[in-house]
């Protein structure tokens, strides 16, 4: 009952700020023309049916591409306060983020009813930034939005252009040129929990036909002091651990003296990127780190919440690409790219599982992709997109726990690497040190794809197309789409979709293993051997995940600013990959020691994932430099996997906010209603309403050339105590409770 108040508070909140203003311009149709002037016009175009180039790799109008986008511009990220793809992500209707949910992510992403941040592909000006073998990743603050022109987000299959993982959606960064950049920006800022996010860009023209753009990031949280906040959750490291270091095990309560007993939980990031136009030539780099603990979601019990244990990880990129246009309907394009992902060898987990050492981990994938693309218009009411691609993939999987840091630079069987808790040696002098075994792997994939647009009339265009891949580690694929967009009269647009789509088994998911070895003992105490409770072990036969997609959307300008779009989706997936205890496999042992529950990774099951989106945005304009857009909608999921709900999933949410802004001043307010979410094992969060406010002030002095503007973030406004849910197992929260209100200021300089 109380989250129902709130909400229906929070939702009367959000309207008379967002809506306030609207009846006033409907009352006033008789002046429609003077309110819906030439720079409303170009609003209502950057807002309403923008010019987009992911959906088809070619530039066409949002209400024309194949597909569900969202877009945001340049002006709702700066107005909105979005710093990162976290942020931004957030407030999309069909994503749901589940925060400090995982230990080796962080958070976990779900669109439309499918879960996992290596489910969709991270695209920055059109080369792909998110980890090229599609092993799960963080997505946080490493990825900022400082130079972000606007960002493209699509929802649904997109395989039959992008290949392998663009199983869920697309999401886009498509950044600023140092000509559009044209000078340089410094933000800083600071809040509570010791929390700072700073960034710059500069860009630069030189002649007629080059200009670059830098681009900067650096965030730092130590986090929330949850033990004082959730005192119940977290009643074991008050009452125990912090006052004489116990833990529970696996043997029952061991005392930890190793760490420092504060409670510790920082995140760290950075992104660093360069993009350099050169005439008909492309560079671009990029480089993020994010570090955070890896105790996120697991019960105080069962990890320690330490500086000393982190989970790093590093996504970067490289390309160059070379665009030539001749008789103004061909144009061809040529591109080289690589990408490199790492689990920092720093990375460790102290938990029961490493009982309660430090369990290092490493992983590295590396991979090279040369692609040729050709875009043809073979008339006004034809085009075609075709290309093919040779990628070069080299990778070592996740390790298992490891007793040291690795390595890089020696090779890991002369580094005595073995596994936990079996490095001791028997009562007649044998060793049992059982050294760990490492997974190099090689493969190639080669791609080819297709798509033809046409208008069949001039109500009705066309699109259809198909990819076809064959990878060498796990065979053929092939992904088609098509769809219809059909446009009954002016103000309506109607969408008929239907795609498929593929998710490779990643080498992580294939490969990963871990689990640790503990002594035998006699009657008088002597060593005798080992055994071992648990192991997680690999399996090279893992086939794809496969995905078909049915869609339909209508969207309906009611009034000249003012649009309401539904759509309906229904996935099917197949041959799914999940963790299970392998009853009849035969597998009982590892490394010649029986083992009490082995775990791998198998394709098993089905899943269904349907529902639908309905939503309403406007672009009010009051006049003397005032403008108001808001937006409103409501997301509804169901499905099932096996037969049991959707995991990481709520039935009902709603996101609504608006921006205000009038001449040098703006303020957006957003809200976020989501309905309990659940995970596999049926542990469930509780309903929740959110609100996040931002508000800037801009050249309210000059010096000058420098414009500065000051601006203030309030996420958790209300300072609600939420949850999110994380993964099953006895060492997890189920429910893990959020981030209390924070309130941040800053420092914009424009020069």
């Amino acid at each position: 009952m109380f989250i129902r108040k709130v909400f229906f508070c929070n939702m009367i909140f959000i309207f008379l700020f967002s809506l306030v203003f609207a009846p006033l311009s409907f009352s006033q149709e008789s002046q429609e023309e003077d309110w819906m002037q030439e720079p409303l016009d170009d609003l209502l175009d950057t807002l309403l049916d923008i010019d987009i180039i992911t959906a088809s790799k070619q530039k066409q109008k949002a209400s024309d591409a194949p597909a569900t986008v969202y877009v945001v511009t340049e002006k709702s990220i700066k107005n909105r306060g979005y710093n990162n793809l976290e942020d931004l992500l957030e407030d999309i209707p069909g994503i749901e983020i589940q925060k400090k949910a995982l230990e080796n992510t962080s958070n976990i992403y779900t669109l439309r009813g499918i879960h996992g941040s290596e489910k969709f592909v991270i695209l920055m000006d059109g080369f792909r930034i998110s980890s090229p073998t599609g092993d799960p990743h963080v997505v946080g603050t490493n990825f900022s939005l400082s130079n972000a022109k606007r960002v493209e987000v699509i929802l649904g299959p997109a395989s039959a252009i992008y290949g392998a993982d663009a199983f869920s959606g697309i999401v886009h960064i498509i950044t600023k040129t140092g000509d559009e950049a044209q000078g340089g920006k410094v933000t800083g800022s600071f809040g509570q929990f010791n929390t700072t996010d700073n960034s710059f860009i500069y860009g630069n023209k030189i002649g007629t036909d080059f200009s670059y753009v830098l681009t900067g990031h650096v965030y730092h949280s130590d986090e929330a002091n949850f033990p004082d906040i959730y005192k119940e959750e977290f009643s074991w490291y008050n009452d125990e651990y912090q006052n004489n270091g116990n833990m529970l095990s696996f043997g029952g309560v061991v005392t930890v003296d190793e760490f420092s007993r504060e409670f510790k939980m920082p995140t760290d990031s950075y992104f660093a990127s360069l993009r350099i136009n050169a005439g008909n030539f492309e560079f671009g780099y990029s480089r993020n780190m994010e570090a955070h603990s890896p105790s996120v979601g697991n019960k105080p019990e069962y990890s320690i919440y330490t500086k000393d244990a982190q989970v790093k990880v590093i996504l970067e990129s490289l390309y160059g690409k070379y665009s030539h246009t001749f008789n103004d309907k061909w144009d061809l394009q040529t591109s080289i790219s690589k990408s490199h992902t790492e689990t920092g060898s720093e990375s460790n987990f102290v938990n029961v599982y490493s009982d309660y050492k430090q369990g290092f981990k490493y992983h590295f994938s590396q991979s090279t992709t040369i692609e040729e693309q050709i875009t043809c218009k073979i008339s006004e009411k034809v085009s075609f997109i075709g290309g093919g691609s040779f990628e070069d993939t080299m990778t070592l999987p996740k390790t298992g726990d490891l007793p040291f840091e690795y390595d890089k630079d020696v090779a890991a069987d002369l580094q005595g690497l073995y596994y936990p808790g079996s490095n001791f040696t028997d009562k007649d002098g044998n060793s049992l040190k059982i050294y760990q075994d490492f997974y190099y792997l090689e493969y190639k994939n080669l791609g080819s794809y297709f798509q033809l647009q046409a208008k069949i009339k001039k109500q009705i265009e066309a699109t259809l197309g198909a990819r076809y891949d064959y990878n060498t580690r796990y065979g053929s694929t092939f992904n088609p789409r098509a769809g219809l967009v059909v446009t009954p009269f002016g103000k309506m647009k109607i969408k008929l979709l239907y795609g498929e789509a593929y998710i490779a088994p990643s080498p992580q998911k294939a490969y990963q293993h871990y689990g640790a070895f503990y002594p035998v003992t006699d009657s008088t105490g002597a060593i005798t051997g080992l055994a071992t409770s648990f192991f997680h072990l690999p399996n090279p036969d893992l086939e794809p995940e496969k995905l078909r997609s049915f869609e339909g959307n209508l969207s309906y300008f009611l009034m000249a600013n003012f649009i309401v779009s539904v759509n309906g989706y229904y996935n099917k997936i197949t041959n799914l990959i999940k963790s299970y205890a392998p009853d009849n496999t035969g597998r009982d042992s590892f490394k010649g020691i029986d083992v009490d529950y082995i775990e791998t990774a198998i394709n098993k099951g089905e899943a269904v994932t349907k529902g639908g989106i309905i939503k309403a945005e406007g672009l009010f304009n009051l006049g003397m430099n005032t403008t108001i857009t808001s937006y409103i909608a409501y997301s509804y999921s169901d499905g099932d996997i096996d037969g049991k709900k959707l995991t990481f999933s709520a039935e009902h949410t709603v996101k609504a906010g608006g921006e205000f802004s009038h001449k040098h001043f703006s303020i957006s307010p957003r809200l976020i209603y989501r309905s309990e979410s659940y995970n596999s094992g049926g542990d469930s969060s509780d309903a929740y309403t959110l609100i996040n406010v931002f508000a800037r002030y801009s050249d309210f002095v000059h010096f000058n050339m420098i414009k500065p503007s000051v601006f203030v973030r309030v996420d958790n406004l209300t300072n609600q105590k939420y949850y999110n849910t994380t993964r099953e197992g006895f060492n997890q929260f189920g429910a893990v409770p959020q981030n209390p209100i924070c309130v941040r200021g800053g420092v914009t300089m424009e020069f």
